[in-house]
């Protein structure tokens, strides 16, 4: 049995700041489409106050909004004291560019002229409000024109995919229309991607085909997974997490025991945001079967995220006894906060907690020591990323042959990369893997 939404929802009021970020995400992470998550965010905002609230509207870009909620960021946005706290003037402007552009119109000029809209925004906004009035077909020429003239860049930044996603969010407002094109077009696989404009269409066909929920594609795009390409994986993930059908379900289900590792990893991520009694079932299936430790953990947060009771006991018990490192901690700390928010208890919730906040206690004292030192700061978040003393962590041994030695060998062109650490293109200033990668 799960915790019920009402009871998520309350948690956005919760005195605990992690505790508040984490109900919002549950519900922004996997685009719920409930227009009350919204007010209670603002809400939360004005009871606790602004000065970390831009955690709390971050993790709202993706909720729905209205017009209540519009016009109250745009009073925010004119509000003399905002731009003070921060991240905030930046992330209220955000929600703004991800908002219904049907929305946005009726106060286009207030929007425009708000005291601390970031001009660099301004744009995005004025192009999505452009495209309200194109057609199918001219979205689709559009979307093909973009792909055809970056088909020769190299990399995410050489093009402004910003721009490209911009035209698939007006291209989906005619759904399942596209459908046909999408299918034939996502069925066309090359095995050289550069020079070719299918090197971008793909990526943005399968983001298409999430936010018009086309469930008839999600045989294809579970293939596309498997592609060691992460903007593909990006989109794939996203696409799927907003699907979010039990025939998503099903069919990770079926591909995940004997994929590839990165699959496993995105696939993770797209179970952690549906929320259902059928992805509860498949990860614990999934999380007992797993050998790899780092996706045992992402299969683990996956399973938090469901809220549901009869997760804690096997996360408990796949952390008793074992000297956590990074990624363990993280997990025990998210099995923490999971037991706070839900209400529930086990043996060693107390000790635990008193241990994370000593720890954490002691973490920002030691930043705090190191303002002034930036090698010193850079030498203990080494030590405490390795979780060993830096004279502990193996140096690389590099053996190179001679420079007349060297073959390279030819390589298929591959389709673009994000890293998973690089920061992320959407512009956040995050890692990938902890903001458009975490949010599918």
């Amino acid at each position: 049995m799960r915790l019920s939404e009402e009871k998520i929802k309350a948690a956005i009021q919760h005195s605990d700041l992690d505790i508040r970020q984490m109900a919002i995400r549950y519900f922004s992470a996997s685009y719920s489409a409930d227009p009350s998550i919204m007010p209670l965010v603002i809400k939360a905002v004005e009871t606790f106050g602004r000065q970390d609230a831009y955690h709390l509207i971050g993790y709202s870009r993706d909720l729905p909004q209205t017009a209540q909620t519009i016009a109250w960021i745009i009073d925010e946005l004119n509000n003399e004291e905002s731009n003070r706290h921060e991240n905030y003037v930046f992330n209220l402007s955000m929600v703004l560019v991800q908002a219904d552009p049907a929305l946005l119109l009726p106060r286009e000029s207030d929007i425009l002229e708000a005291r601390h809209i970031l001009r660099f925004l301004r744009t995005s906004i004025v192009e999505r409000l452009q495209m309200l009035s194109w057609d199918e077909a001219t979205c689709w020429q559009e979307l093909e024109e973009f792909c055809e003239a970056g088909k020769d860049e190299k990399y995410v930044n050489d093009v402004n995919l910003g721009y490209a996603n911009q035209i698939v969010e007006a291209l989906s407002r005619y759904g399942n229309v596209c459908e046909p094109k999408v299918r034939e077009r996502l069925a066309v696989t090359l095995d050289d991607y550069s020079h070719h404009p299918m090197k971008w269409l793909e990526p943005l066909l399968i983001r298409l085909a999430g936010q018009t929920n086309l469930e008839s594609v999600v045989p294809q795009i579970v293939a596309k997974l498997h592609d060691d390409a992460d903007l593909v994986s990006q989109e794939c993930a996203e696409a799927l997490t907003r699907i979010g059908t039990p025939a998503v379900v099903h069919a990770i289900a079926e591909a995940f025991p004997t994929a590839e590792r990165h699959f496993r990893i995105y696939a993770s991520g797209v179970l952690e945001n549906i929320h259902s009694d059928l992805v509860v079932e498949t990860c614990l299936k999934l999380f007992h079967e797993e050998k790899d430790k780092f996706i045992r953990n992402e299969l683990a947060n996956a399973l938090l995220s469901q809220f549901a009771y009869d997760t804690i006991e096997p996360v408990r018990q796949y952390l008793i006894g074992k000297k956590l490192d990074f990624e363990g901690k993280d997990l025990q700390g998210r099995l923490l906060e999971t037991c706070t928010l839900m209400g529930e208890r086990f043996p060693e919730y107390d000790e635990w907690l008193a241990t994370e906040k000593s720890e954490e206690a002691e973490h920002w004292k030691s930043v705090q020591e190191l303002e002034d030192d930036p090698a010193g700061l850079i030498k203990y978040a080494l030590e405490k990323l390795a979780g060993k003393k830096i004279e502990d962590i193996p140096k690389p041994q590099l053996s190179l042959p001679s420079a007349s030695g060297l073959a390279f060998p030819h390589q298929q062109a591959s389709k673009q990369k994000v890293g998973r650490n690089e920061l992320c293109p959407c512009g956040s200033g995050k890692k990938f893997k902890k903001c458009c990668l975490s949010r599918n």
